[in-house]
């Protein structure tokens, strides 16, 4: 599913103008992009938790030549599932 599947999804589900839910699904993650940026975690009940990990830098090796090359240290988005997700995954399993 990407993005034009869930504005449809939600544009059926809601009764509303698939403008409005896609409105509506830019505002909810760019929220989330804001707070991850900001170093905040945000949590939605029963559906699961967006952090941000450190990754620190190493030492790497280019495919094409073999030459080491240093990544550097990022940050990364990480999403784990919540207890109400996961048991809608297993369920009937």
């Amino acid at each position: 599913m990407n993005k034009a599947d869930l504005t449809d999804a939600l544009s059926t589900r809601a009764g509303i103008p698939k403008v409005r839910a896609a409105n509506y699904i830019n505002i909810l993650t760019d929220t989330i992009k804001e707070a991850l940026v900001d170093g905040q975690k945000v949590t939605i009940s029963d559906f699961g938790t967006f952090t941000v990990s450190q990754r620190r830098k190493f030492t790497g090796h280019n495919p094409k030549n073999g030459e080491e090359i240093i990544v550097p240290a990022r940050r990364i988005p990480v999403f784990r599932a919540g207890k109400g997700l996961k048991n809608e995954l297993n369920e009937g399993l």
